[in-house]
């Protein structure tokens, strides 16, 4: 196999129908570096930034894309970070099995020109076969950590959708999910919709817009709209995302008012919770919580494999995950001098935030768990 390195825009979108044809062909690959989060991202975010992608091919065929852009970091120089970087939930490359240490391998040797790599989010098993064979090596400086817990609802472990319910919620807290239902049906005309055809998602995008600014997401100021650039980002890449397949926004409307909506990327195998908020107003009645629901059963429905929370460690996530696994951060620094401060520096931080992560989870511990756990009652 070989690897190659693109460079700059235009050939980034002559890439664009091989990545298609590659993506397609793999069993599973990264929803979230699909051709659609790629493309919009340059047409958008990315349109200030140099782009620079790791590919390979293996005799003239492309099996493994790692896209990436140029940032420039005062008092540090210029960092390799991944597209999407501002709103995508997993960078593992997109390529064949055999072709993702090839991939490392030349993004290792490609950091030589650069003040860093930094790399969020990656998968456990990415992080275990392919990782930690590297950073053992000496082609570079590696600072692989632990970034935050992923937890997973596994829904072949269940019969059916009823089966989940009985299985990970006591009676109790089934009870109070059905009187929350009815109560919210007196309020109006209740009405649960998965939007996936590309002019429903555009119909309602601006109007979730609006619900996030109205949420606590919006007052706090961490919602995935909450900047200009992203909702144009959004538009693109949503209304992409439906005309592909690999959308579903699911809204619950009260007498045709938005009052929730989760965003769902559709992979092969799983399906990816990305974005939810509620409006506030009527947050007695969990209508984020029954919206949630009303996407498992829809999942139930279609055989897939997991219903993945993604990044985040919540108590309600916890609550209904049967299994959990690891989100993992990658620093690659040049061997050179600059190099060993940078990665010093990166550890130093890493350990105090572990520190203050430890510090916050002991003020908590004395909170009593759930009777109703998931981690217990399966």
């Amino acid at each position: 196999m070989t690897t190659e390195i693109i460079r700059g825009r235009k050939a980034a979108f002559a890439l664009e129908k091989e990545y298609i044809e590659l993506f397609e062909s793999l069993p599973d690959p990264n929803a979230f570096l699909s051709p659609e989060w790629v493309y919009s991202w340059l047409l958008s975010l990315g349109r200030k930034y140099d782009v620079c992608i790791v590919t390979c091919r293996d005799e003239g065929l492309l099996v493994g894309v790692w896209p990436f852009f140029e940032h420039r970091i005062p008092l540090m120089g210029t960092a390799l970070f991944p597209v999407g970087a501002q709103a995508a939930d997993l960078f593992d490359p997109v390529a064949r099995e055999d072709a993702m240490p090839f991939l490392a391998d030349a993004l290792c040797d490609l950091c030589k020109n650069y003040a860093f790599a930094w790399l969020p989010l990656l998968s456990q098993s990415f992080a275990d076969d392919v990782l930690q064979p590297i950073v053992k090596s000496e082609s570079a400086l590696h600072l692989l950590r632990k970034r935050t817990i992923r937890l997973l609802i596994g829904l072949e472990r269940f019969k059916d959708f009823e089966d989940f319910l009985q299985m990970v919620f006591g009676p109790k807290t089934r009870q109070n999910l059905r009187r929350k239902s009815r109560r919210l049906a007196e309020k109006g005309v209740v009405r649960f919709q998965d939007l996936e055809a590309p002019e429903e998602v555009s119909a309602w995008t601006t109007k979730a817009m609006q619900l996030e600014k109205l949420s606590w997401k919006g007052e706090e100021g961490v919602g995935a709209f909450n900047r200009a650039t992203h909702r144009a980002f959004y538009h693109l890449l949503l209304e992409g995302l439906a005309a592909a397949g690999r959308l579903r926004l699911g809204i619950l409307t009260v007498d045709d008012q938005l009052v929730a909506y989760e965003i769902g990327i559709l992979g092969k195998q799983s399906y990816y919770m990305h974005g939810t908020a509620f409006d506030p107003e009527l947050a007695a009645f969990s209508p984020g919580r029954l919206l949630m629901l009303h996407a498992l059963e829809k999942c139930f429905s279609e055989k897939r494999g997991n219903y993945d929370f993604l990044q985040n460690d919540q108590d309600f996530k916890r609550q209904m995950s049967t299994h959990q696994s690891s989100l993992w951060d990658w620093i690659v620094c040049p061997r050179s001098l600059r190099g060993w401060v940078l990665l010093f520096a990166f550890g130093t931080l890493h350990r105090w935030s572990e520190w203050k992560l430890r510090s916050a989870t002991k003020r908590n511990s004395s909170s009593e768990k759930s009777p109703d756990s998931a981690q217990g009652a399966l």
